[in-house]
């Protein structure tokens, strides 16, 4: 069994096998595990690392954002500057416009785990975001 990166819908080992002998380019990767922790000692964050929160989050994280995650800014959820890593449990797929909405607007995020973030709004709304889709959690009242 696999899938195909473009868009990640399984495909049979029988097909698979199909395209290995009719197939002008085909690239085989090896396999990702999602649960791996990877990180580096640099501000720049890998293709690896970038393939990995693909693979985990399929989208940008923002809630009930749907852009394709493959498309996206990878973000430091703690700031590299403030002694965030580079990992796959410190960074995240954002698109441009949610990328922007979290580093000048009032919108903070945290991540709960890997795979996982919880959203502050502006107006002290919590909301979870994970691979089920967006979650409005209760608040105390106190933002």
């Amino acid at each position: 069994m696999g899938r195909v990166g473009t868009t990640h819908t399984p495909v049979t080992a029988d097909t698979i096998r199909t395209w290995c002998g009719t197939a002008d380019h085909l690239v085989i990767k090896p396999v990702i595990d999602l649960h791996d922790h990877i990180h580096v000692d640099a501000y720049e964050v890998p293709d690896r690392i970038k393939e990995h929160l693909t693979l985990r989050d399929h989208t940008c994280v923002f809630p009930w954002c749907t852009r394709p995650a493959q498309s996206c800014d990878t973000d430091h959820v703690h700031p590299f500057e403030s002694g965030g890593e580079t990992s796959t449990d410190n960074t995240a797929p954002l698109c441009r416009r949610h990328h922007r909405a979290k580093a000048h607007g009032r919108w903070k995020l945290t991540a709960l785990s890997p795979g996982s973030y919880l959203w502050r709004t502006p107006h002290g709304l919590h909301l979870r975001r994970d691979h089920t889709g967006t979650t409005l959690l209760p608040t105390s009242g106190h933002t």
